[in-house]
């Protein structure tokens, strides 16, 4: 999983649209969590949209502060055990 930054929206969004993945769930809600646990990064670099939460691009935006992704597993495996 790459850390939440405009990057690693890019690679969720290739692998989405190229190869049909079904990416994390992961929201808004789950980054301005991430956000509260502490540690983070500048946010550098241009842009790039959620294809699947556009509040997620814009909560990055506003807070400018990419996310480390240890931050979010305990959010991941919640989705990954998941009824689709």
């Amino acid at each position: 999983m790459p850390d939440v930054d405009w990057t690693g929206l890019r690679i969720l969004a290739s692998a989405q649209l190229r190869h049909g993945a079904i990416p994390w769930r992961m929201g808004a809600a789950d980054y301005s969590s991430g956000l509260e646990l502490g540690e983070s990064a500048p946010l550098t670099g241009s842009p790039a949209a959620s294809l699947w939460d556009q509040a997620l691009a814009d909560a990055m935006g506003a807070a400018g502060r990419a996310v480390l992704e240890e931050r979010l597993i305990p959010a991941l495996i919640a989705d990954l055990t998941r009824t689709r």
